[in-house]
């Protein structure tokens, strides 16, 4: 575990709603920030940020954490990760000690067998890639680039990766896990064989992945990716951004494109603010990756109706998003790569340079498969997802001169559309008392002071909770919180395993009380727990009503019953006036 003073160190320096965001756009409602959350396909705002707190919580899907939580979720991280990269975010260096601590966690394990599995592919592309290294040449792409995005060589073996990290000292049970390796007759075998590598890096250059191009044509399948990991999801990250994201910031605008050689082609031609999908279509978390560094996206697929119909619904899902949109049009058939080898760069620039914005791209474009009907239904789709609503008359405006429509009609269709389907909004501010039970209300409570804290930890026990998630936050904060903890609440949520406590302490520590009183919510749990066991008492008499014993304990449950509602209706009627 790392040294407290530390963390709390980079706690300090790394305010919440300026970290959250560098990630997402927050908007200030009353005392709290709100985004659309990026754990969930969110279209209208549930994640909140407390920056009194130092907490964020999603209403919809329930993400929920501290500052090194976000940066867990986000980044997939794990939690040492998340601290050093804010460390670094904050220009606090990491002490000797923990730069030196022993690889921990699964996923620390597996960045460690990929960065192994980089080193040994990109060194075989030296020592044994002589006809990879040509058929980069005769594709016109230089070392220099190669080893810039450390492409790599895997031999045609059915072992060599395997024996090469089993001597590293990687064991079997890791290797199984890492979606490097198949199983043959229960044997582990490499997944790549005879393949230019493609090492696939998160946003801060850590290798999760592997595409591998087939070199022979010996296999149908032109190109491999590594399945999905711990890792990695397909869909999660962009090719090449840990190489681009700073000039993707300085210019403001990215360049995004399909294929890896697409990328290579306009990265070695000096188009620095480049990306590739790796896939038919941008993805939700694809561009909330993109949105940490620029508002504009210039779609660059490629010029054949698959490409087109990729850039476009990419386009949509970025519009939907609140970014600029620009489509690159290629000439019919080609694609980044082959244009620039035919054409030049400059020919590439210029096309860049006359980009058209989605919304008349799609109102003009004859390549596009779609009937002006569909198209114009498509945009708006797109439009109702903004939350904004002068952006959103700016893009109506748009449409309608566009295509050609009146802004009366188009307003008309999206506001019958809206009606139907736009969500309740969600306001965790001030939360409607009799929404939680008193058990809720109590924990909320003992969250706020050392005193309140203390109160519980002395005067109940887990038999006074019903509820069996509460029960277990309840046995959570006795057994693993310490009173000073509450001096910086967002802290208890650093090292819960378990979702379900950390999402319920995050809701807890979210919840606006107001000037409810804590003795008030401790006397109204354990009436409720008096009810339980007299109820329990009736139970247990009716089956055995000669027994003597159960009717003086019911007659003394009863009694303490009687005493502690009596306080509680003379308490509510004295400040009401009444006596």
């Amino acid at each position: 575990m790392m040294d407290k003073s530390f963390i709390e160190q980079v706690r300090h320096a790394n305010d919440i709603v300026d970290v959250v965001s560098s990630y997402i756009p927050l908007k200030r409602v009353g005392s709290n920030h709100r985004g659309l959350c990026p754990f969930h396909k969110d279209s209208n705002p549930s994640l909140y940020v407390s920056e009194p707190k130092q907490i964020y919580k999603c209403f919809a899907c329930g993400a929920s954490g501290n500052v090194f939580g976000f940066v867990e979720a986000f980044e997939k991280l794990s939690f040492i990760e998340a601290v050093k990269k804010l460390a670094g975010r904050a220009g606090i260096s990491i002490p000797e000690q923990e730069r030196t601590k022993t690889v921990s966690t699964k996923r620390e394990q597996l960045l460690a067998v990929y960065r192994s599995a980089k080193d040994f592919f990109a060194n075989n592309l030296h020592k044994h890639g002589a006809s990879v290294l040509d058929y980069l040449k005769n594709r016109s792409l230089s070392p220099e680039t190669a080893k810039s995005l450390d492409l790599g060589y895997a031999l045609n073996s059915e072992k060599s990766l395997l024996n090469h990290l089993l001597k590293e000292g990687y064991g079997v049970s890791l290797l199984k896990e890492s979606g490097l390796f198949g199983v043959y007759q229960g044997n582990l075998t490499d997944m790549f064989r005879e393949r230019l590598i493609f090492p696939i890096h998160n946003s801060t250059g850590e290798v999760v992945a592997f595409g591998g191009r087939i070199l022979d044509g010996s296999s149908p399948s032109k190109y491999m990716n590594s399945p999905g990991t711990e890792l990695y999801t397909k869909g999660n990250q962009l090719y090449g951004l840990f190489k681009t994201r700073y000039d993707i910031g300085q210019q403001k605008s990215a360049l995004v494109s399909e294929g890896y050689f697409d990328f290579l082609r306009l990265y070695e031609s000096g188009f620095t603010n480049s990306v590739a999908s790796l896939g038919t279509a941008l993805t939700d978390e694809q561009i909330y990756l993109l949105m940490r560094y620029c508002k504009h996206i210039k779609m660059l697929y490629d010029g054949d109706p698959a490409g087109i119909k990729a850039a476009v619904r990419g386009g949509l899902l970025c519009l939907a998003r609140g970014l600029q949109v620009s489509v690159v049009k290629l000439p019919q058939g080609a694609d980044p790569d082959s244009f620039i080898l035919d054409n030049g760069k400059d020919a590439m620039q210029a096309l860049i340079d006359q980009a058209e914005p989605l919304i008349e791209y799609m109102a003009h474009s004859d390549r596009i498969e779609n009937p002006l009907p569909e198209r114009i239904d498509q945009l708006l789709d797109a439009v109702r997802a903004v939350k904004d609503p002068i952006q959103r008359e700016f893009l109506i405006k748009d449409i309608a001169e566009a295509f050609g429509i009146s802004e009366k009609a188009l307003n008309s269709k999206l506001s019958r559309s809206v009606s139907r389907e736009i969500e309740p909004e969600k306001s965790p501010v001030a939360i409607n008392q009799g929404d939680f039970s008193e058990e809720r209300m109590l924990l909320a409570l003992s969250l706020k002071d050392r005193e309140s804290y203390n109160l519980l930890a002395n005067e109940l026990s887990e038999a006074y909770f019903n509820n069996k998630l509460l029960k277990s936050v309840f046995r959570y904060l006795i057994e693993r919180v310490k009173p000073e903890d509450l001096d910086e609440p967002s802290s208890i949520l650093d090292y819960i395993e378990s979702k379900e406590i950390k999402e319920s302490l995050a809701e807890l520590l979210f919840e606006d009380l107001h000037d409810m009183r804590f003795e008030d919510a401790l006397t109204q749990v354990k009436i409720r727990k008096l009810q339980r066991d007299i109820s329990d008492m009736d139970r247990m008499i009716e089956k055995d009503p000669q027994n003597l014993e159960l009717l003086k304990q019911k007659r003394t449950l009863t009694q303490i019953y009687r005493r502690m509602t009596k306080k509680v209706v003379n308490k509510v009627l004295f400040q009401s006036g009444h006596i």
